[in-house]
This record gives C-alpha cells, sequence and structure tokens, in this order.
C-alpha cells in the first residue's frame, strides 16, 4: 500500500500527540437512538430531513463546546451527512482542523453484512470511489469501516482481514488514511482467542504488505 497528498500537520497530529478519536459517525439506523439518549424523542422530527438535521444541531453544540479541542481529542469521526454541512458557516471538517485543531475522519461502510463463519463482514460499499473523491475534496484526512467478529473462526477472521485491507488499499490510492476497524465482540465467549487469531491475521497480511514494497 502506498499514501500521498496527507495534510502534513494532520499526519504528524495523529502520529505524535496523546488524545483519542471522538466518534460523531451515527448514521440513519443509530441516530433516533443518539438523540434519544441526548434527550430530543422522536416525536421532535415528522421525516428524515427534520431528524438529520436535529443530530447535526446536536453534534454542532458538542463541537464547538470548548471542552472539544485538539488538546486531548485529536480525531473526529464523521457521517456523510456531516460532512456535508457547515458549523459557524464552514464546512464541518474545514471547522475541526481551522477552528478546534482535530483532524476529521469519515465513516464510509455502510453496516455489517449477516453473520457467517462467526464474523459479520462490512456490506458492499457503492460508489465508494466518488465518496473518497468527495471526501478529499471537502479536507477529509481518512476514514473508518467497521466490521464485527462474534467467535474465534479462523476462516472467518482472515475474510474480514483481507476486505479490511482490500477496501483501505482502494482508500490509500484516493490520497485519504484508513482507520482498519475488525472489532472483536466485547460480549464473544472466546474473545481472548478471537484477538489471538485477528492479531496473527493482521500481522500476516502486514508482511505481506512488506515483502511487496522491498
Amino acid at each position: 500500500m502506498k499514501a500521498s497528498g496527507f495534510n502534513p500537520q494532520q499526519l504528524e497530529k495523529m502520529k505524535t500527540h496523546p488524545g483519542f478519536i471522538a466518534a460523531l459517525d451515527q448514521s440513519g439506523g443509530s441516530t433516533p437512538g443518539a438523540l434519544r439518549l441526548y434527550g430530543v424523542k422522536e416525536s421532535a422530527w415528522s421525516n428524515e430531513a427534520e431528524m438529520f438535521a436535529l443530530v447535526h444541531q446536536m453534534r454542532a453544540r458538542i463541537i464547538t463546546s470548548p471542552s472539544f479541542n485538539g488538546e486531548r481529542i485529536i480525531g473526529a469521526i464523521l457521517f456523510e451527512d456531516t460532512m456535508d454541512r457547515d458549523i459557524e458557516s464552514l464546512p464541518t471538517a474545514d471547522y475541526l482542523w481551522n477552528v478546534k485543531q482535530v483532524v476529521p475522519f469519515l465513516k464510509v461502510d455502510k453496516g455489517l453484512a449477516a453473520e457467517q463463519d462467526g464474523v459479520q463482514l462490512m456490506k458492499p460499499i457503492p460508489a465508494l470511489a466518488e465518496l473518497l473523491t468527495k471526501a478529499k475534496a471537502k479536507r477529509i484526512f481518512g476514514t473508518k469501516m467497521r466490521s464485527l467478529i462474534k467467535r474465534a473462526d479462523e476462516a472467518g477472521i482472515k475474510s474480514i482481514v483481507n476486505q479490511q485491507f482490500e477496501v483501505a488499499e482502494q482508500i490509500l490510492a484516493a490520497g485519504l488514511l484508513p482507520i482498519v476497524e475488525p472489532e472483536v465482540d466485547v460480549h464473544s465467549t472466546d474473545k481472548a482467542k478471537s484477538e489471538e487469531l485477528l492479531k496473527a491475521a493482521i500481522l500476516e497480511k502486514l508482511n505481506q504488505l512488506l515483502r511487496m514494497s522491498s
């Protein structure tokens, strides 16, 4: 995998600055629950457009809070709808970096497929190339994509890692930095074994990439 065209200040921050990445990427399916936890009942909107407008107001309040800054929060993951909106008259990604010094990331996955071989792969991501082009134009630094490991099935875990790295290669080619996120279910009854198999599969893939680049 080869990458180029990253914002050098953002790359340096992600490499060296201590802190965490804030997840602000609830999609359409999880947005009602997020709003409900925030105190906004479903009776407050009558259609999806109104719902997304309300959740953007929520996210804007969070992002503009003085406590939300780049000292401890080094990155923020956005839903596509959030990327397409403004905060205080600036595109969201520009506000995050120029005002808060928080590196902007974009959620690109479309959710999880049905479980097979103990894992849930990512669903197909239609029009990914177009989304990446738009994200780059909107000064997004990187991406996030999640898949889920339910049990310690070696074949299933290898398939998840292969899918993650295949999509990551496309993301890197578009000039964005991918967060590779094959997550082990916290409720898995064989979580330790799943993590052992996952580590081995990732190291195998990384060693392949090293051999290819040498």
